[in-house]
């Protein structure tokens, strides 16, 4: 029996080829694209700018479905960006896409579906859903299931992720065998409202002058001393490379402090953790209070990292089998059971 079911549309080949799929299997496809910001002149596949909404209007005319453009400029000003700004400025590294998948498409997105009695939210994400589990995709160059792992089982419900089971080339190559405009669009991993992945410049630009994030300070080794001045804490993430003049060793980026505005770097070793703090847990799971080991992804790029995850008051101790390189607060850490998504939370610190 066919099924009524809302495609997210971002303009990009992705979202095209899912809007495809969903209509090939014989379901009536509704193309929704999001305009995320008011003005979206740049936005980078995700925010609706115009280039993009135009896009996504001629590949649901050639694949003769309908098109809605919904303007949700002030929800995600809320939800993700003052998140975002906030983030930053308070010296810790945001992980936005998490934030959108969880408040814009299958929040507000799931609640528009429902209202128009689509029956699943279709994205082009590359992950799988099966009996309301998240899981990994089959392409594991792609797989963007760390991003969802915020969704509850609610909401995995009525996921639906088209692409999920194929590669970026067999996506690319379905775009071409149906002519879709959008076969050989370039993607871009930058975050979407961010121009020219000037976020120290972004920051700025939304925030008071002098504030905590965008004002110079100190840089300090471990032990206190001070060794040069940074131009602002939002131009730095945990284990990134300091680039100190003068300083022969290799010195890394290894804490954050809002306080006294103070960059703290150190050697390789010091930016390694052998446990970490994590809180706002997600977790579907059985939760019965017992500790239980899993594979922990700390960043998108980094390979899971067998771990034991011991329950506390405010979220979870995730103790490795061995340190792991630069767990950077305000990320995600997610936790796998094989290929399947257990929950996640996120990074509060990381332990020597």
């Amino acid at each position: 029996m066919s099924r009524r079911v809302l495609v997210a549309m971002s303009g990009g080949v992705d979202s095209s080829v899912a809007a495809a799929l969903v209509h090939e299997r014989g379901d009536e496809a509704v193309g929704v694209t999001m305009k995320l910001l008011a003005r979206a002149e740049t936005g980078f596949g995700c925010c609706g700018s115009p280039a993009d909404v135009d896009d996504a209007k001629r590949v649901a005319e050639k694949l003769g479905i309908k098109h809605y453009v919904s303007d949700m400029a002030e929800v995600f000003a809320d939800k993700v960006i003052r998140p975002y700004l906030d983030a930053y400025l308070g010296g810790t590294t945001p992980n936005p896409c998490v934030e959108c998948n969880r408040s814009l498409k299958f929040g507000h997105l799931l609640a528009l579906a429902e209202a128009w009695g689509c029956e699943a939210v279709a994205t082009g994400h590359y992950a799988r859903v099966k009996d309301g589990k998240l899981m990994r995709s089959l392409d594991p160059k792609k797989d963007q299931s760390y991003f969802l792992y915020s969704l509850e089982e609610k909401a995995l419900r009525k996921a639906d992720f088209p692409v999920g089971s194929l590669s970026k080339d067999e996506v690319r190559a379905k775009a071409r065998e149906l002519g879709l405009r959008t076969a050989d669009k370039p993607e871009s991993m930058e975050t979407c409202f961010v121009p020219n992945r000037d976020v120290k410049g972004f920051v700025a630009a939304h925030a008071e002058a002098n504030a905590p994030g965008i004002a110079p300070g100190p840089i300090r080794d471990v032990n206190g001393k001070e060794l040069g001045r940074h131009t602002g804490l939002a131009s730095y993430t945990v284990g990134q490379r300091a680039g100190l003049a003068g300083i022969k060793e290799a010195a890394y980026v290894v804490r954050l402090e809002p306080e006294e505005n103070a960059l703290i770097v150190g050697g390789a070793p010091a930016i390694m953790s052998g446990a970490i703090q994590v809180g706002r847990i997600n977790f579907n799971g059985e939760r019965n209070g017992r500790a239980f080991r899993a594979s922990v992804r700390i960043r998108h790029r980094h390979e899971p990292a067998p771990a034991e995850i011991v329950w506390t008051p405010n979220g979870a101790n995730v103790n490795f089998d061995s340190p792991q390189r630069a767990p950077a607060p305000g990320q995600a850490a997610v936790f796998y059971d094989n290929d399947f998504v257990l929950g996640g939370g996120t990074i509060l610190r990381g332990e020597p």
